[in-house]
């Protein structure tokens, strides 16, 4: 487990004291992302940070719980924050929809500064599934347990597969850094199971030659602030895309082979 920058958990604690202050229901937060991962540039990384919340948390509760978040967000180190709460329940079975309770994001790309989005019933958010994965491989504990204590297991060809999908969103709709240097990390979790920071993986794809050097090198420059970001070239889409396919076959089989084993007998 990496240790965040001092600036991120002294936010965190700040805003768990905060959350603490307007409701009794805050059972665990924990950190995610680059700051736990090792990936951290303030000028581009966003504050992420999951909540697991008691299962009877009221709608009053979570309005609070709202304006607490994006009242202390102004001290953020980062970007803005991107902050999601789960039950107790949700997250120790995690599964389609990917229902969650609140989702706070404040920073530049927010139309007004922020964003509050409350679950509704039979619906989620698929980036839950690997905020849980994140958290459960180096989820940084800002309240409560370590991550696995809380957290179940999300399936590796559901992992598998929204990789693959983020690729393809992220050529279509993010900088090219931001594809490339997921496509590594993406190729790391397909053939070593490990979940790394965006910049971990470029540099290890560098050192491993598992990708073109300089289209690695561009987006590494980029994603450090060194050079002017960009949409992806062709030769980044390329890559990309190599990788998703891969992801997505490895996915699939996955997929294939669990169904072939049918159902578990329960003890």
């Amino acid at each position: 487990m990496t240790t965040p920058p001092e600036s991120v958990v002294a936010f965190a604690d700040r805003l768990c004291a905060e959350l603490t202050r307007v409701s009794t229901r805050l059972d665990a937060a924990y950190l995610h992302g680059s700051a736990a991962l090792g990936g951290w540039v303030p000028a581009f990384s966003d504050v992420d940070l999951l909540l697991i919340t008691s299962d009877d948390t009221t709608s009053a509760e979570l309005e609070a719980m709202a304006r607490a978040l994006v009242d202390t967000s102004g001290h953020c180190p980062g970007r803005g924050l991107e902050c999601s709460a789960v039950t107790l329940s949700q997250a120790a079975e995690p599964a389609p929809p990917w229902p969650f309770l609140l989702h706070v994001a404040t920073g530049p790309d927010e139309p007004g500064g922020h964003r509050v989005v409350h679950g509704c019933a039979g619906t989620g958010d698929t980036d839950l599934l690997m905020h849980y994965a994140v958290c459960r491989a180096g989820g940084w504990p800002v309240r409560g347990p370590a991550a696995p204590e809380l957290i179940g297991a999300v399936p590796r060809p559901a992992v598998l597969a929204y990789l693959a999908d983020e690729l393809r969103w992220g050529l279509d709709h993010a900088p090219e850094a931001y594809a490339v240097l997921n496509a590594c990390r993406a190729a790391i979790f397909l053939t070593h199971g490990q979940i790394v920071s965006k910049i971990a993986g470029g540099e290890s794809a560098l050192r491993t030659g598992s990708g073109p050097a300089d289209v690695i090198g561009r987006a590494l420059a980029q994603q450090r602030g060194l050079e002017t970001g960009h949409t992806a070239g062709p030769d980044a889409a390329a890559f990309v895309l190599d990788v998703a396919q891969a992801l997505r076959a490895a996915a699939d089989a996955g997929k294939r082979e669990r169904s072939d084993r049918g159902p578990r007998c329960q003890r």
